[in-house]
């Protein structure tokens, strides 16, 4: 399988009236919109008319400061436009996490090369069967008792400094999946640098979902690197066990995680804005 070229995360600048995200013709209709608005709901007063004129207030401010929240949660990235272009999806929708390993490379390559390994640090996750040379099939419960499942494919690790997992042919929604490793500096150990990007399908609207998911997905991907660092550091990953046992699915946040597990030395590398549908 022909290698594809490395992505570098990037970060959409946050919109300010100094660095607006929205052009000279997007400003003017705000302002015609929202002086409208306001000229009527003046005219009509009372429940139907102060509405009009706070929308109004609104989208006068949107043109004065050139900014729009929801224009940039929208926005595809530079880097899943990148990927866009290098996978030929029409929309994606990407989040990456890294974290601090103390232990080598080697050995953390290692661990990480098998995905029984992996899938026994993520509670939910069923089972994951080997139906291919390197295709794995992940069985997931997801919400309201329905079992999910994706077929992953391996594809040739790139000596110990990467692992590379694409969704298989057959499968909806299609997944691709990096894990980079390099030496810590001074010394430290090994950091693994986590990369997941989906396929967003229906437009602006599928883009929106995806987005409002990652929230979730970005946390739980968190969470299994901090399960990854624990196993391998210590040899076991703690668990609060005063909390009852309860049904766990993909869009499940560890509650007691936080507070029971070592501080890691994590870092976000691409936020999600409102991640994504990348479990």
């Amino acid at each position: 399988m022909t290698e594809r070229p490395q992505l570098v995360a990037s970060r959409a600048p946050v919109p300010t009236p100094s660095h607006p995200n929205l052009g000279k013709p997007e400003r003017l209709m705000s302002l015609a919109a929202g002086s409208l608005l306001i000229a009527n709901g003046l005219r009509q007063g009372g429940l139907k008319g102060w509405p009009q004129v706070l929308l109004g207030a609104c989208a006068a401010w949107r043109a004065y400061s050139g900014t729009c929240r929801v224009k940039r949660a929208l926005t595809h990235s530079p880097f899943e436009q990148t990927f866009e272009q290098d996978r030929d999806w029409g929309g994606s929708k990407v989040i990456s996490r890294s974290i601090t390993v103390g232990k080598p490379r080697e050995e953390v390559f290692a661990f990480c090369r098998d995905p029984a390994n992996l899938g026994a640090l993520m509670p939910w996750i069923d089972a994951i069967e080997q139906t291919g040379e390197r295709t794995y099939r992940w069985v997931a419960h997801g919400p309201m008792d329905k079992t999910l499942h994706c077929d992953l494919e391996q594809c040739e690790p790139k000596e110990d400094r990467k692992l590379h997992w694409i969704a298989g042919p057959d499968t909806r929604f299609k997944h691709d999946i990096q894990m980079h490793f390099s030496d810590a500096p001074g010394g430290r150990g090994t950091q693994i640098k986590v990369i997941v990007a989906c396929q967003t399908p229906l437009g602006a609207a599928g883009y929106a979902l995806a987005a409002a998911i990652s929230r979730f997905s970005d946390k739980a991907l968190l969470n299994v690197l901090r399960s990854i660092k624990q196993q391998l550091e210590t040899g076991e990953v703690s668990t609060n066990k005063m909390r009852p046992e309860q049904t766990q699915d993909f869009l499940f946040v560890h509650p007691a995680n936080s507070a029971t597990q070592a501080p890691a030395n994590d870092s976000s590398t691409d936020k999600p804005e409102l991640n994504g549908g990348t479990v």
